[in-house]
């Protein structure tokens, strides 16, 4: 790879340096977000922010990419006092080679198709970030791309060992292929390895899962389509093995101004039958996005976990209206159940859970400015009391209205 990047230094694209920044508020009111309310419970209310400068340069064959971050919330520190708040969202080099091969070290996020299984989660003022090598290839005649990702994580510089403590991954293993046909089809593939400390004792240090499978896209003359199956298997960190799996579709139309779609989402979970002390039928979605797909109230913000391991089933349908190219807004209608009812407990807990309403409006005078002002309901049934607990009869709302701003600061280009 280094005589290969040696031998391109001939071949530079444009060379710049781009000075850019990012400050984003979101002012929130959360009655019901998340969690049921109960009948004692307040409104919370709160501001928080994320601010961020990034240097973007590249030179020849080099790109050093690097984003630095202050993310609060308003008045969570006390005046006077030194309490370290910055954080390294990105810090990357990417060397190009010939051929379409480039190498990407350092800090990065990783978002690959709709973010189903890697994805950045921008929704939250802390990203997903990763510390890992990215092996890309591109080739734009046949309009294709694979790309290979690795991670290894460690905490300081131990002299013996490789004991990771914290609640991240230890390896992380990745490969993803995409092809784009003509109009408007297009198919790509994803394969995963996910390796976690053990949980239990007396059992080898790393157990990992695997997930694979293909994801379709189609949009083309105002019809856009998905469809994507993933499969998993391997073994969790308490030394369960898995066999669970994922489906998801969705269909749209737009005419003119107004795109109507439908779509429908099915995570396997465990039965009554499963033998819970051996196996595993939960579809895990990793490091993925789950905000902009199961609500944007968050009740399956993090799966299998707030499914508690039955699954999830997530029929929605979607409403946006385009008025000008300035503003837009849409609704969400999502209906939510459980994969599989659980009769084992003290309450039998029965698959549907509820409905959701997210409308959101948007508003964008410039490539500078975004304003998005949302508000959501949820009309949960006796069954979601099971999985979050509080009053399904109560009024469970959540408003927001967040504005980014995102200037250039300093741009130049240099000569060849």
């Amino acid at each position: 790879m280094l005589v290969a990047f040696a031998k391109s230094q001939g071949q530079a694209q444009a060379n710049y340096f781009k000075l850019s920044g990012q400050y984003r508020v979101r002012t929130e009111l959360r009655n019901g977000y998340r969690t049921l309310q109960t009948d004692s419970s307040k409104p919370a209310f709160f501001v928080g922010q994320r601010a961020r400068l990034v240097f973007d340069h590249k030179k020849d064959n080099v790109q050093f990419y690097t984003s630095i971050q202050d993310a609060r919330t308003w008045g969570d520190e006390e005046q006077k006092k030194d309490l370290a708040g910055v954080q390294v969202n990105e810090l990357w080099m990417e060397l190009n080679f010939t051929q379409g091969f480039s190498l990407k070290m350092g800090r990065q996020e990783f978002a690959y198709d709709d973010h189903r299984l890697l994805g950045n989660l921008d929704w939250a003022n802390l990203t997903i970030s990763h510390d890992a090598l990215l092996l890309k290839y591109t080739n734009d005649e046949i309009k294709f791309k694979w790309h290979l990702g690795a991670a290894f994580n460690q905490v300081g510089e131990p002299v013996f060992g490789t004991s990771y403590a914290l609640k991240n991954y230890k390896t992380l293993g990745f490969t993803y292929l995409r092809k784009e046909f003509e109009k408007g089809h297009s198919l790509s593939g994803m394969a995963i390895v996910n390796g976690l400390n053990a949980s239990k004792t007396g059992s080898n240090a790393l157990k990992a899962t695997y997930t694979i499978g293909p994801l379709y896209n189609y949009s083309f003359n105002g019809w856009k389509t998905t469809l994507g199956t993933y499969f998993q298997g391997g073994k969790t960190e308490a030394n369960l093995n898995v066999c669970a799996f994922m489906v998801n579709t969705y269909l749209e139309k737009r005419i003119e101004t107004i795109s109507l779609g439908l779509g429908g989402d099915y995570l396997s979970g465990n039965s009554d039958g499963t033998n819970i002390g051996s196996k595993s039928n939960n579809f895990n979605t990793l490091y993925a996005t789950n905000h902009k797909f199961y609500g944007y109230m968050d009740y399956f913000l993090n799966i299998p976990t707030d499914s508690k391991q039955r699954g999830l089933i997530d029929l929605y349908t979607r409403i946006k209206y385009t008025a000008t190219k300035k503003v837009a807004t849409s609704l969400d209608i999502h209906y939510f159940s459980l994969a599989n009812e659980n009769n084992l407990g003290i309450n039998n807990i029965k698959r549907p859970l509820g409905a959701e309403t997210d409308l959101l409006i948007d508003y964008n005078p410039s490539p500078i400015f975004h304003l998005q002002i949302g508000y959501s309901l949820l009309f949960a049934t006796h069954n979601m009391e099971y999985l979050k607990g509080g009053n399904a009869n109560d009024f469970n709302t959540w408003a927001y209205l967040m504005l980014k701003v995102s200037p250039t600061l300093l741009y130049n280009e240099y000569k060849k």
